[in-house]
């Protein structure tokens, strides 16, 4: 068997396992390159300077505001066909920032500078907008983008970082919060087969408990196998709810008050449709579920 040899990258502080006679290698996480002996040090030893470590965490800093500016309008990218591409143009953009604030935080003062960061960096955000809507859409891309990000490289600051930025955030505008998400459950209300007409549906019945076969449920996917799928436009207005609709619950799920949005989508909408289709006004249903669509996609990803 082949002899390894073990120890953690000293830039973003992961376990790597390279084969013993091997003197320079890159980490597989991050990219840096590294010699055998960089790997061998124990973390005091690897970590940098107060002096470099501070330059390094001043640059990231610096940079933090960056990671959502640069990305305005990413939240129309919050589809089924566009969002893995926008999620991996993004990381590449913004990974490197984080990786180098993780290498500028001594373990020592983590909490400390971690939360000085979380200040800046919704301080540069604050000043740079011009209204709400600007606000709205930023805090989108935090919680879409950004949290799920740090989150999914696994650093030593990632957890402890959103979570800052996170309470920060709630602190300075309680009526307007984002929750922590995580890239494998955002990406994974994408992969799912719920055709487009139930998939909002869908989310507002488990909100409130109801099971999968509940009478609603059912009768709205009748509704949608049946009458809609038989109008000339059915089957586009069925194709392009299964590409938004993923998105909208989404933003639902972690940039508002779900409990409250899914409620609200309840008795504006669906209990009236509910109402039209067991009267048989399938015409009626149809005109106010698409307009349902499209205030919520007004509302999250426009």
């Amino acid at each position: 068997m082949e002899e390894m040899t073990t120890g953690l990258c000293p830039k973003c502080g992961h376990t790597l396992q390279i084969p013993a006679e091997l003197e320079r290698f890159s980490c597989m996480y991050c990219g840096e390159r590294l010699t055998k002996r960089q790997l061998l040090m124990q973390p005091e030893e690897a970590s940098c300077s107060e002096e470099d470590c501070a330059v390094s965490f001043d640059h990231a800093v610096s940079r933090l505001g960056w990671c959502v500016q640069n990305f305005r309008g990413y939240q129309k990218k919050i589809l089924r066909d566009a969002f893995f591409e926008a999620f991996e143009t993004y990381e590449t953009g913004c990974a490197p920032v984080i990786q180098e604030l993780n290498s500028g935080v001594r373990p020592e003062r983590q909490t400390e500078l971690l939360d000085r960061a979380a200040e800046a960096m919704l301080d540069e955000l604050a000043a740079g907008w011009m209204g709400k809507n600007d606000m709205e859409d930023e805090k989108v891309i935090l919680a879409i983008f950004f949290v799920p990000m740090v989150r999914k490289l696994q650093l030593p600051v990632s957890e402890e970082f959103v979570s800052l930025l996170q309470k920060k955030w709630v602190e300075r505008y309680p009526k307007s919060p984002f929750y922590l998400g995580d890239y494998e459950s955002i990406s994974g209300g994408f992969r799912k087969k719920f055709l487009g007409l139930c998939f909002i549906t869908t989310a507002v019945c488990q909100e409130l408990g109801k099971p999968d076969d509940c009478a609603e449920l059912t009768a709205f996917r009748a509704f949608r196998d049946g009458y809609l799928a038989a109008q000339p436009d059915g089957e586009a207005l069925i194709r392009e709810y299964y590409n938004i609709a993923p998105g909208i619950v989404t933003c639902i799920n972690t940039c508002s008050d779900r409990h409250a949005s899914y409620e609200r989508i309840r008795e504006q909408y669906l209990t009236p449709c509910y109402e039209d289709l067991l009267a048989g006004r399938n015409a009626d249903c149809k005109t106010r579920y698409v307009q349902m669509v499209r205030d919520l996609e007004r509302k999250y990803l426009n």
